[in-house]
């Protein structure tokens, strides 16, 4: 039984996410003691709640984060870390839809002060991550500059609803984006990738922009010039996103109103690159951080007969 914050979820699928392997490596902000069970992202029915859970009944649908345990047929869930699943949002893209578009919401509107009219320069635009912060930010009446590793990723950015594509891989990324906005440069950027793809995105930013850092995809984090940064008042900040589920929940609630809402009128479209099951996880996983899919990946968990 779940303890009495918690709930007791039976999972129905579950997301593959990118900080899924720096857990199983034990690089992870969230570190994890061994044996467990990975898997921070799920969707499934509430079968059971804590006595002090009064947002959530027995035979709702939920979507949420859990520190570990999302890759099995039952997972505990704490209220806050969870959302409602829309009426019309089938168990597949309610699986991949909490992290990456709570994270993109987050870093773009709060963290980056992203507002109509701007322009968005979204590295690592074929993830999960990127295309939800390609969509979101066009709710938010942006502009996005979608940046990918690579030409094979423009369809995947494109569909996803970015205004221009650019490549980070070649090294002349500064160029591209100032090509793609006629020389005026990017008020925000949202850095999934890190490294040199990081600084070449610093040089794009206008007097005032602000690069939000939300993780390293590429491997290594980005070391940046201070005179970069004075000479153009530029603001670097970080999202770490899970921290304010728990910190600012009536917060969390209200940015998943407004995620359902712009689902609802088709101005979100999760894209699920590919199912596996969970005999394949690994697989999946390897592939996953090598940069192979373009969108989620999610994971189908089939229950045992009782």
């Amino acid at each position: 039984m779940p303890a009495d914050d918690e709930m007791l979820v039976q999972v129905q699928a579950a997301g593959l996410n990118f900080a899924d392997t720096l857990t199983l490596a034990g690089s992870y902000q969230e570190k994890q003691s061994f044996p467990f069970i990975p898997g921070a992202e799920l969707c499934g029915t509430v079968m059971a709640c804590g006595f002090k859970v009064e947002r959530f009944k027995p035979g709702e649908r939920v979507m949420g984060q859990v520190a570990a345990g999302a890759y099995a047929e039952y997972a505990v869930l704490h209220p806050d870390r969870a959302a409602r699943v829309p009426p019309i949002m089938p168990a597949d893209l309610a699986a991949g839809f909490y992290i990456p578009y709570g994270t993109a919401l987050c870093a773009l509107r709060e963290r980056g002060r992203l507002k109509s009219g701007e322009t968005a320069l979204i590295l690592g635009a074929a993830g999960a991550v990127g295309q939800a912060a390609v969509q979101v930010a066009r709710a938010l009446g942006a502009s996005v500059v979608a940046a990918t590793g690579g030409s094979h990723h423009r369809d995947a950015a494109m569909k996803a609803g970015a205004h221009h594509h650019v490549t980070y891989d070649d090294g002349d990324l500064r160029d591209a984006v100032m090509q793609a906005t006629e020389g005026r440069g990017v008020d925000v950027v949202l850095d999934t990738v890190g490294g040199m793809a990081s600084l070449a995105a610093l040089r794009t930013l206008r007097f005032e922009g602000r690069l939000v850092v939300i993780g390293f995809t590429g491997g290594r984090a980005a070391e940046y010039r201070g005179n970069h940064i004075l000479v153009k008042n530029i603001d670097i900040v970080g999202c770490y996103w899970g921290p304010y589920q728990q910190r600012r929940p009536e917060e969390t609630q209200a940015a998943f109103a407004t995620l359902a809402d712009w689902h609802a009128r088709g101005l979100l479209k999760p894209h699920v690159a590919a199912h596996v099951g969970l005999d394949e996880v690994g697989a999946a996983l390897e592939r996953l951080q090598a940069r192979c899919y373009a969108g989620k990946v999610i994971v189908n968990i089939r229950h045992q007969e009782a």
